[in-house]
């Protein structure tokens, strides 16, 4: 009778290891698409707000240019719609690297849904910002170039994709 209970025992205990297994297979994958979720979720608010019509027009603008070149671009010169436009881009591209950067977003998304517009505004800003750190606050733009950063190291970006950076 005793090896009877022992083996419903042994039994009853590797029942009881399959099922906290298992149960814990499913716990990660609701985190797993809890995670998906949010990044969804936090993608598509940045890019409803990124692809605006204005703040399309405004980039145009500024990567063509019209602001001045790289080296002579400054925003105290702008009016103040494009001065705020200027900063609301700005912003939204220091957000997206700190996104980025505590993984919030996968840099694959912002990748696929925002494939040419940050580099191509940064290096359209670049020196106004590294003067900037000079004088104003030494950790301006950080997570915003290190997100620039991301792309000049990925593999996916190849030499065509930076040969056309000053494509429109």
């Amino acid at each position: 009778m005793g090896d009877l209970w022992e083996a419903v025992s042994a039994v009853s205990a590797g029942v009881g290891t399959l099922f906290v297994i298992a149960a814990s297979f499913f716990a990660y994958s609701q985190i797993k698409e809890a995670r998906l979720s949010r990044h969804v979720q936090l993608l598509l608010s940045f890019q409803e707000k990124y692809h605006a019509p204005a703040a399309r027009r405004f980039r145009h603008r500024l990567i063509s240019g019209e602001f001045g070149s790289p080296e002579t671009f400054d925003p105290s010169r702008m009016s103040s719609e494009d001065f705020h436009a200027f900063w609301q881009l700005h912003d939204q591209l220091e957000l997206l690297g700190v996104l980025v950067e505590q993984r919030l977003l996968s840099f694959d998304l912002i990748l696929a849904c925002f494939h040419r517009s940050p580099p191509q505004v940064w290096a359209a800003i670049e020196p106004y910002i590294v003067e900037r750190r000079n004088h104003a606050s030494p950790l301006e733009s950080r997570h915003f170039e290190r997100l620039v950063q991301r792309y000049k190291n990925s593999p996916l970006l190849q030499t065509e994709y930076w040969d056309r950076q000053n494509v429109l």
